[in-house]
Formats: structure tokens, C-alpha cells, sequence
């Protein structure tokens, strides 16, 4: 039973670090970061090459990103006026996204996810002799962005991104504790989705690559102990020693490790888990002896609040208070809500089991300080049994001292505890009957409430189909007139004029061979030439009422097609597809050509762009369409509030519509534009 309770405990700490956010520094003041940082400034001055130099700013902006976007956005620039023109090549613009991206991360997840595929872009075309170091820029690019993915609730895709970009990239490099530290990262994502046993195969690749590597001993404390961890998810003990035995060599001969406080919670939680209370006691201590002297109070309060667990199963009531008493100290320096409402109610839970009921009643009423009003009434309960428990027990000491003074009154001290008890049972038979009918009175509120949104929003959705229906019917037969005029136009005229321009030809070869009329010969080659102009003109247009490509090779292609057609002199048009298939349906097709179509043509008479990228994929029943420009932009809050938004981009927003599909316009005057599209194609 206990074994069960503690697995859920650990389960718990994994989040609660997470909460925290365990990062090295975090105890150190402004003054003291400022200090730091202002120490670090004063020893790259002393570098004398303008590129070591322009390096290490970046270096502290990097620094800077965890605590100040200001400061890391300064250093940034300061390295690109260092420079100059140097700054202006693939490799540096590369490293500025990169820092722009690492500055962002926590303040904007947008513009992080644009600096660093910018960067990735960059990079690429940097120039030998800076490939090395720009192959591990991309590198740490790819996996940022796969970061901020993750943030999204988009694992999956950070686990694709990891096998299919950071791990090749990295065996590019042949650096093995590169690809060893990679491994594990993948293998760490993959046990955070509860894929235990491919996490494990990932752990013992990594192992393969660190192993015997005297440098990477940080690593591979790291890597035992979250294998560790895997291990420990799905209860396979002996395994869990093994790798524990592992990593304690590693601690023995580094026990200044960053990851050692991790190594003893990680211990402590596997004896815990076996029984072996006092091992896991002796680890809990340690570890916090390791996290004081990194100064790190995250990993402390985890510890703590693990030990707190454990003390609490066991019925060691008193200790878990005091462990528990160290956790708020931590709680309490910090804004997360949720880590206080945990602690207030664990506060309270424990100082009711040491009958401090007066204690308690403050640990509940700090706990529904921080609840949500779905709790409010039932903590409202809790605290009226506790404040009842209290007066009672309360009551009772008062009974039992005069009964100690004066047995004769014992009597009437009894009569006094029933009325007492009989008094308090009505109120709370009252208080529990007043809660029911309040909660059942807003419960039809709220269901009316409900039903009248549901009407509303179920007309809204009728009306808005009818006029999506109107628009589908307005778009077929536009598509169904271009379809008759494009072929009419091939057909029938297309094939009148190529037969104009046959007799003519015949007439041409007659006076050539026959009259020897040269100036007539030369005007009707000049006509036929001017023929010829005209069909070709004529199929242009055919081509795009209804594109032959689309009809016949698909979406791909027509697609395409057009960008190539849309490219000339004054702007390229970038075009990259992934996973569209060629069963897609016409009207579908049709639609999609038309938007990108339109996007394209926008790009082309009011953007100013030099060029632009156009990405399609689809993926999981789900089709994405980008088309990003580097032009000038526009102001998307001034347009709307001023209601005139563009024929073009309202008709791209209906034909989307019609898929059931969504639009996302990013721009920024000065800045270019970007159309982000979904549709999902599976219904």
C-alpha cells in the first residue's frame, strides 16, 4: 500500500519541480546578477580580435536572457555595431536570430519561434570556414524551437524534430558527447509521454555514445538519473539500483555536480519506494546539503516537500510539519498560486492530524484564498467542521478542568456538552440544507444561462452557413463558367485561330514557290508571327481560368507551377512542399489554388517584396499553408478598427471558411507579412 502511495508522491515531486523551474542562479539578487554580468563585461574588453569579442557579447546577451530581455536585446546589438559589415554575412545574421530567439523565450514564444527558424536559414548558407560552429548553432536553434513546441502541448512534434533534424546535424559533427546529451534528450521526452520502454532503448544509445568520455561526466550523471527515473515509473527496482550504482561512481568523483541534489531525490524516492525508510531519509538530507550549496532553492523545495511525503505516509506527523513548514518558506517567495494552495492544503491536512485544529482552520482559510469558487463552498464546510471540532474540543478541556475542581457539578457540565452538541448539530444540518438549495438555485441559473447561449450561438451558426452556402454556390458557379470559358476559349477559338494560321502558311508557301512576292510573303509572316502570339496568349489565359496542371498532376504541382509563374525579376516566390497526396478532391483543390493564388497576387501588387516563401504540408489530417513575404507590410489593428479590409483578403477568409478551415495574418509595417493556414482535411 505504502509502495502505491509514494510511486503517486513521486509522481507528484516531477511535477512540483517543475513548478518550481529548477535553473542554477536563481537565489542570486539583481544586484548581485548585475555585478556578475558587469565582471564578465570588463574581462571581454580585454579580447582583441572584433570578432572573438563581437562573440563573447553574445555570450553574455545568452546570460542575460534567463533574467532581462532589455539587457540581453542590448548586448546583442552592440555586438552587431562592433562589426560593422562583418555583421551583415550568413553566419553572424544566423547568431543574431539565434540570441534574439534565446532572449525571447520566455517573454514572447511567437518571435522566439521566428528568430530561431531565421536562424536555421541563415545558417545553412553560412560560409566554410564557418561551418563548424554554425552546424552547432543550428543545432541548438532546431532544439529551442522543438522547446517552444513542447510548450504548446506539441511533443510529438519536438520528438520528431529531434530524430529528424538535432540527432543527424549532431552525427554531422562526430562530436559523440553531442550526440550522447541528444539521445538523452529525446529518450527524457519520450518518458515525459509515458513511452517507458522506447525511452529506455533511447537511454542505452545515449549511454553508447558517453560512456568512457572522462569530459562528459556531467552528463552522464545527468543521463543515470533520469533514467533512473524511467526506470522507477514502471517499478523495475532492480533496475532502478543498477543505474543508481552508476551514477553514484560518477557523484564519488564529481560530487559538485549540478545534478547530484537530483541523484539524492532520485534515491531517496527508490528506498522509499522498497521499503528502506531510513536509506531514503539519509539521501533526502543529503541532497539538501547539495541544493544549499548550489544555491538552489528550487530543488530544495522539492526535496523537502518529497521528504514531507514520505514522513506523512509513515505517520510521522510532526517532522512532515516541520518539512513541510521549510517547503512554504520557498512557496511563499514565489507568484504560482497553485504550489501555495498545494502546501496550504497539505498545512492544513497534517496540523489536523496533530489536533491543532486553531492552526488548521488559518491553513484552510490561506488555502480558499487561492482556490477557485468551484472549491469555495466545499472549503467553506471544512472550516465550519474544523471551527465546530474546535469549540468542541475546546469545550470539552473547559468541562474536564471543572470537573477536576469539582466532581459535584459534573452533572451539569454533561447537560451543558449535549446542548452544546445538539446546538452545534442543527446549525450544521441548517448550514448543510442552506448550501444545497443555494447550489441548486444556481445550478438553474446557470443551465438557463446556458440553454439561452447555446440558442444564440446555434442561430449564429445557421445564419453564418447559410451565407457560406450562398458564397460555396457563388464559387462553383464562378468555377464552373471559368471551367466552360477556359475550354471554349481552348477549343473553339483556340482551335479557329490555329487554323487561320495553317491556311495562312499554306498561302505563304504558295507565293513563295509560285509568285516570288516577297513584301506579301513578308506581311503575311508577319502576320502569322503576331498568330502565333495570340494563341499563345489565348492558352495563357485558358491556363489560368482552370489550370491544366491541377486538373491532371494535382495539387503539388499546380502549386508549383504557380509560384514559378509569379516569379520574375523584381521578386522570387520560394516554393516547399511535404506529404500532400494527389486524391484530394476538385472542389478542394480548387479552393486551396485560389487562396494561394490570391496571397500571391496581393504579395504581388502591394507588398513591395523581394520574396517570397511559400510552405505546404500536410500531416495527422491536418493541411498547412504558409506564405510569408518580406515586403512592407501593413497595419492589421488599423485596417479592421477602420472596416476596410481588402476584397482579396475577405475572399480568401471565405474560401477558407468554406473548408472549415482558420487564418492567422502576422504582420508588422516595416516588417513583411505572413498568412498562416489550417484546414483540417480528414472532415
Amino acid at each position: 500500500m505504502i509502495t502505491v502511495k509514494m510511486t503517486y508522491k513521486l509522481r507528484w515531486l516531477l511535477v512540483l519541480c517543475c513548478l518550481f523551474g529548477i535553473t542554477q542562479g536563481i537565489g542570486q539578487s539583481k544586484e548581485e546578477l548585475q555585478q556578475h554580468s558587469d565582471s564578465l563585461y570588463t574581462q571581454l574588453k580585454q579580447i582583441e580580435g572584433e570578432e572573438e569579442r563581437a562573440e563573447a557579447l553574445l555570450d553574455l546577451s545568452l546570460f542575460w536572457s534567463d533574467y532581462d530581455v532589455d539587457n540581453a536585446l542590448h548586448y546583442i546589438d552592440e555586438a552587431k555595431a562592433l562589426l560593422g559589415g562583418k555583421g551583415e554575412t550568413s553566419y553572424y545574421r544566423g547568431l543574431f536570430a539565434y540570441s534574439r530567439g534565446s532572449a525571447y523565450f520566455d517573454a514572447d514564444l511567437p518571435k522566439a519561434k521566428k528568430a530561431y527558424m531565421e536562424a536555421v536559414r541563415y545558417l545553412e548558407k553560412a560560409a566554410p570556414e564557418k561551418q563548424d560552429k554554425a552546424l552547432r548553432y543550428s543545432i541548438r536553434s532546431w532544439a529551442s524551437y522543438g522547446s517552444l513546441l513542447q510548450r504548446e502541448n506539441r511533443a510529438n512534434e519536438f520528438v520528431e524534430i529531434l530524430l529528424n533534424k538535432v540527432i543527424p546535424l549532431a552525427e554531422q559533427t562526430g562530436d559523440s558527447t553531442l550526440l550522447g546529451s541528444n539521445y538523452q534528450n529525446l529518450a527524457i521526452n519520450l518518458m515525459n509521454k509515458e513511452e517507458y520502454e522506447k525511452a529506455d532503448q533511447y537511454f542505452q544509445k545515449a549511454l553508447s555514445f558517453l560512456e568512457g568520455r572522462p569530459e562528459a561526466a556531467k552528463f552522464r550523471l545527468e543521463l543515470f538519473v533520469n533514467w533512473a527515473q524511467n526506470a522507477l515509473f514502471v517499478k523495475d527496482y532492480p533496475r532502478t539500483k543498477a543505474i543508481l550504482d552508476s551514477a553514484f561512481v560518477v557523484v564519488k568523483n564529481h560530487p559538485h555536480l549540478y545534478y547530484v541534489p537530483m541523484y539524492h531525490s532520485v534515491s531517496g524516492s527508490y528506498n522509499v519506494a522498497i521499503g528502506n525508510y531510513e536509506d531514503a531519509y539519509r539521501h533526502f538530507e543529503k541532497g539538501l546539503i547539495a541544493a544549499k550549496s548550489q544555491v538552489n532553492e528550487d530543488m530544495e523545495a522539492s526535496i523537502l516537500f518529497e521528504q514531507f511525503s514520505v514522513y506523512e505516509s509513515n505517520g510521522r506527523y510532526k517532522e512532515a510539519l516541520e518539512s513541510l513548514r521549510k517547503v512554504l518558506h520557498y512557496v511563499q517567495k514565489r507568484s504560482s498560486l497553485k504550489n501555495k494552495k498545494m502546501v496550504y492544503q497539505n498545512l492544513a491536512s497534517v496540523t489536523t492530524k496533530l489536533g491543532r485544529y486553531q492552526e488548521a482552520i488559518e491553513w484552510y482559510e490561506a488555502y480558499n484564498a487561492v482556490s477557485d469558487s468551484l472549491y469555495k463552498d466545499e472549503s467553506k464546510n471544512e472550516i465550519l467542521e474544523l471551527e465546530i471540532k474546535y469549540h468542541t474540543a475546546r469545550q470539552e478541556q473547559e468541562l474536564l478542568k471543572i470537573k477536576n475542581e469539582n466532581q459535584e457539578q459534573e452533572l451539569s457540565l454533561q447537560k451543558v456538552r449535549t446542548i452544546a452538541i445538539v446546538f452545534a448539530s442543527a446549525f450544521i444540518l441548517l448550514v448543510v440544507v442552506g448550501l444545497a438549495w443555494y447550489r441548486a438555485q444556481k445550478s438553474k441559473r446557470i443551465l438557463l444561462e446556458q440553454k439561452e447561449l447555446l440558442l444564440e450561438q446555434e442561430l449564429k451558426n445557421h445564419r453564418q452557413q447559410e451565407k457560406l452556402s450562398l458564397y460555396n454556390a457563388m464559387l462553383q458557379g464562378e468555377e464552373r463558367e471559368r471551367t466552360r470559358m477556359a475550354r471554349d476559349l481552348h477549343d473553339g477559338l483556340g482551335g479557329m485561330l490555329a487554323n487561320v494560321k495553317m491556311k495562312l502558311s499554306a498561302v505563304t508557301n504558295d507565293i513563295d514557290e509560285h509568285e516570288n512576292d516577297t513584301t506579301s510573303a513578308a506581311d503575311l509572316h508577319i502576320i502569322i508571327n503576331q498568330l502565333d502570339k495570340s494563341v499563345n496568349e489565348l492558352r495563357r489565359v485558358a491556363r489560368n481560368l482552370m489550370p491544366e496542371s491541377l486538373l491532371y498532376m494535382g495539387l503539388e504541382a499546380a502549386l508549383g507551377d504557380l509560384c514559378k509563374g509569379m516569379t520574375h525579376p523584381g521578386m522570387a516566390v520560394d516554393f516547399q512542399s511535404s506529404g500532400l497526396h494527389r486524391d484530394y478532391t476538385q472542389p478542394f483543390m480548387i479552393t486551396v489554388y485560389r487562396v494561394v493564388q490570391e496571397l500571391l497576387a496581393n504579395a504581388l501588387k502591394h507588398s513591395e517584396a523581394t520574396q517570397v516563401w511559400v510552405q505546404c504540408s500536410e500531416e495527422n489530417g491536418e493541411l498547412r499553408i504558409s506564405v510569408e513575404d518580406n515586403g512592407k507590410g501593413f497595419d492589421q489593428k488599423k485596417m479592421f478598427a477602420s472596416g476596410k479590409e481588402g476584397i482579396g483578403l475577405s475572399n480568401i477568409r471565405n474560401r477558407i471558411a468554406l473548408l472549415n478551415g482558420c487564418l492567422e495574418v502576422d504582420t508588422t509595417v516595416g516588417k513583411g507579412s505572413s498568412f498562416h493556414i489550417l484546414i483540417k482535411t480528414d472532415g
